[in-house]
């Protein structure tokens, strides 16, 4: 079974981070993604209690923000796609879910046709 055609690798990163500027340092060391979005920003609120026994109307209130950033990568060399998983294995503050999935290219199809 033979087959004729060009794979396009696509790498596709989800990553979120408490700290905004260890995203930016992310979309700077990959300085070839061309292709990302900024999404929503999830905002976790909670309420502390100052004394547990004392006054019940003294309390403490915390927010936690957490960034996120969608980008992907197509490249028909496998190359590129191991170099940004690699990369991405240097984040200490950023959470990352990467997708990596292969196709034919449009551009091999539309020849043949």
């Amino acid at each position: 079974m033979s087959f004729s055609g060009n794979l396009v690798y696509k790498c596709e990163v989800w990553s979120s981070s408490a700290n905004i500027k260890s995203l930016k340092i992310l979309l700077f060391l990959l300085p070839f993604f061309q292709r990302f979005r900024g999404l929503s920003i999830n905002i976790k609120k909670f309420t502390l209690l100052k004394s547990p026994l004392g006054n019940k109307r003294s309390k403490d209130q915390f927010e936690k923000r957490e960034h996120r950033v969608y980008f992907y990568l197509e490249s028909s060399k496998p190359s590129n796609i191991l170099a940004c998983v690699h990369i991405l294995t240097f984040l200490n503050e950023v959470k990352c879910k990467v997708k990596v999935s292969n196709k034919v290219s449009d551009w091999s199809l539309a020849r043949k046709g």
